[in-house]
């Protein structure tokens, strides 16, 4: 049985979570604790990071101003980074052999993606995508030999080719369903725990 979650507002107008089924009749719930729930946790966020991902991503082909596609496109590249960084939060991570399960040649792809988020987005490393020169001018020769000024540029790209978006979205998507794989496995050893717990216990620890 699935439950819609609903976030309603109490009288400090502070959001309070609520399950209801589709009777509307409310159910006392509890936050699961265990290595595994934790793990069914981390495996959620990660999915819900890769849509977020393909979306930004998506959207960047309709946008003509350079400032804003650049910001979606940095934010998609570090977005999917996480799925792949450890960190206490989560007790779970994307692994190359759950790329490899995509398409072994999207291993070549991914890890251009994270060069790309730890040398050009997150990091100010040698990279392909930003210049950054100083430059002597001189005078003409015709003019006489002399230094006139120094000046500088920067450029640097600001939107990603329509290929590369395309193979972003595409490794997100597969990505995905590979994790939900995992999780729909997951959740089903999450239940079977829990279900094999003392019942009482459980009600005693509810939000509700």
């Amino acid at each position: 049985m699935v439950f819609p979650v609903a976030f309603e507002s109490n009288d400090e107008n502070k959001p309070t979570l609520r399950f209801k089924d589709k009777s509307g009749i409310e159910h006392p719930y509890l936050v699961a604790d265990s290595a595994l729930a934790k793990r069914l946790s981390g495996l959620t966020q990660i999915m819900h990071d890769l849509n977020h991902a393909h979306e930004l991503m998506s959207m960047i082909k309709d946008i003509e101003n350079s400032e804003v596609a650049y910001s979606l496109w940095m934010s998609a590249i570090v977005t999917y980074g996480k799925c792949f960084a450890t960190a206490k939060g989560r007790r779970s991570k994307i692994e190359e052999d759950h790329v490899r399960r995509v398409d072994e040649d999207a291993i070549e792809f991914h890890n251009s993606i994270l060069n790309m988020r730890n040398e050009y987005f997150a990091h100010a490393g040698v990279n392909e995508y930003e210049r950054a020169s100083t430059v002597v001018i001189l005078q003409p020769e015709s003019q006489g030999k002399s230094v006139v000024a120094v000046s500088h540029f920067n450029v640097k790209h600001s939107k990603p080719s329509e290929e590369f978006c395309i193979c972003f979205c595409y490794l997100c998507q597969k990505l995905y369903d590979v994790i939900e794989s995992i999780g729909k496995d997951v959740h089903q050893r999450v239940l079977e725990e829990y279900r094999a717990m003392n019942v009482d216990e459980l009600y005693a620890k509810t939000k509700t």
